[in-house]
């Protein structure tokens, strides 16, 4: 089967990297299955050589975007529309498969007018986060939710990263026979216990430390407020704990301010951007790896994060939210706690750092679990189900 898998990501390095990390991954394990797949970017601001292009892109963006962003979005369906028409001439796909993107709907018009079965990749409710989060910019009345339910419904078969998601999109009018859940997965040969940590550990000082860390975004939605609090709880109950964050963010620079003065200063580290590629060793240097996403009305996510955690073979500590409850069994391989619960959330980190074994008990069953249901592998198997599922026309479910 020949397969044309279609994405328009931006500034992969940057702005789009655990997206990038995704189509990556994914596109690799297929090609293991065996499926003949060729993944484009047609966005034409994806690479690094466009780094410069980008970033004059994001200024212009910050100043024109909030009175013609979405005006501009719908208008380059004209230039996907015309390259991706060249690439299925070019590489003749027996199906399409399609990262879905907020107001652009030109792959499956070229999949009606090619008769080309089509599978949709969905990793979020576009049109949702762009009427909650986008509330300064001028959104055009109701383009976005049509542009969306448009790609569903001409999608032959759609995925989801989560039930979640899969639960939004019947309630807004899909068929739930097309929809099926697949979760997104990890590379288990890449993060593993045994990836040597020793060069991370001496750069930060974390002799004879147990580590605590975090990975991600510095946003809201992370959780990452919590950690003052949550410090300087374990640091005065606990004098061998040692916090090491990773990542960047909005919220960064207040946090380090925060926490890189006083008592606290020399029991924290924050590492800032890693390329993904050095991950593992920074997950290695960690004995405890948390989650605190805070209370949301509609968690949708399938966070990259935990599959990477627990493949690493380390202790979670993550909030009972959406998918991780399903990811994460509390007190087999990981604690889970009642977002928001702060109390909670320091008294089950607090177990951990005392307690070596189970730390160790629970990373290996994590592992495990993700060498079994959640490598790369196995998410490019499902969706291989699914694209053979569309071009036979059957209706036959592969939820995870």
């Amino acid at each position: 089967m020949n397969v044309l898998y279609i994405n328009y990501l931006f500034d992969k390095k940057y702005s789009s990297v655990g997206a990038a990390v995704h189509v990556a991954e994914f596109t690799k394990a297929a090609r293991d299955c065996g499926l003949n797949i060729k993944s484009c970017d047609v966005n034409k601001f994806s690479g690094e050589e466009q780094a410069a292009q980008s970033k004059v892109r994001a200024w212009l963006k910050t100043r024109l975007s909030r009175y013609v962003g979405q005006l501009n979005a719908l208008l380059s369906n004209l230039g996907y529309f015309r390259r991706e028409w060249q690439l299925v001439n070019a590489e003749k796909p027996d199906a399409l498969l399609v990262r879905y993107n907020l107001l652009n709907f030109s792959a499956p018009l070229i999949a009606k007018l090619k008769r080309l079965p089509l599978v949709l990749e969905v990793n979020s409710p576009m049109a949702l986060e762009n009427r909650e989060f986008n509330s300064r910019t001028y959104n055009l009345p109701l383009v976005p939710e049509w542009a969306e339910k448009l790609n569903l419904r001409m999608a032959t078969r759609v995925y989801t990263v989560s039930e979640a998601l899969k639960e939004y999109f019947v309630k807004n009018g899909i068929d739930e026979k097309k929809i099926s859940v697949v979760p997104n997965g990890v590379n288990i040969d890449m993060f593993r216990p045994d990836v040597p940590a020793a060069a991370v550990r001496e750069r930060y000082n974390l002799s004879r430390k147990v580590v605590v860390g975090f990975v991600g975004s510095f946003h809201y939605w992370h959780g990452v407020e919590y950690f003052p609090e949550y410090v300087r709880e374990l640091a005065q109950k606990h004098d061998n704990v040692h916090f090491l964050f990773v990542g960047n963010g909005p919220l960064r620079e207040n946090l380090e301010a925060q926490l890189s003065g006083g008592d606290l200063a020399e029991g924290v580290s924050f590492a800032g951007y890693v390329a993904h590629d050095e991950m593992p060793a920074y997950l290695a240097a960690m004995d405890i790896v948390v989650a605190p996403y805070p209370p949301m009305q509609f968690f949708y996510f399938s966070p990259l994060k935990i599959f990477e955690y627990m493949a690493a073979g380390k202790a979670v500590v993550a909030s009972r939210v959406g998918q991780i409850e399903e990811l994460v069994q509390d007190g087999t391989d990981g604690y889970l706690f009642e977002p928001g619960d702060m109390a909670a959330f320091a008294a089950r980190t607090s177990e951990l750092i005392a307690g070596e074994e189970l730390r160790k008990t629970f990373g290996k069953r994590a592992r495990d679990k993700m060498c079994q249901n959640y490598s790369w592998r196995k998410n490019a198997e499902r969706v291989a189900e699914l694209l053979k599922l569309s071009m036979n026309g059957r209706s036959g479910r592969t939820d995870a």
